[in-house]
């Protein structure tokens, strides 16, 4: 009896870490890769938590108008390797953030990297360097 609860507890998490890759990420295919967008912004609030951070922050457009957008990061355990914490971004954070944003226009994407006041950057970009996709300067 207890082997075969040993096997059933084996094939469920055998069935479980197989099946993951397709419930495990989505592309990135929502949002143009190849041309990044650099915006100064105000942090409206910050979200540390799986399955992805959330950044949100207001963007004043040309015409005057506030936007509100919203970027996603990867899970706190990849960003804290990245430096990142759960209070690297506060309410009212002067930042300039270099985002890969929807094709559709939609005020959302995935974030590349923040330059803070102070001129400190944090990144959360693909890749070996991803400082290299966005010429963001420090916010002022």
């Amino acid at each position: 009896m207890r082997s075969k609860f040993a096997f059933l507890g084996m094939l469920a998490a055998g069935l479980l870490f197989s099946s993951s890759s397709a419930f495990a990420h989505h592309g990135t295919n929502l949002y143009d890769m190849q041309k990044p967008v650099v915006m100064k912004a105000t942090i409206t609030k910050f979200e540390w938590g799986n399955p992805h951070n959330q950044i949100f922050f207001d963007v004043t457009d040309d015409k005057g108008n506030v936007v509100h957008w919203v970027t996603s990061t990867e899970p706190p355990a990849v960003m804290s390797e990245k430096g990142w914490t759960r209070k690297s971004l506060l309410p009212g954070d002067a930042i300039v953030v270099c985002v890969f944003a929807a094709k559709n226009g939609s005020p959302v994407g995935n974030l590349e990297k923040v330059v803070k006041s102070d001129g400190s950057i944090l990144n959360a970009g693909f890749g070996a360097n991803p400082s290299d996709k966005c010429d963001a300067k420090p916010a002022n």
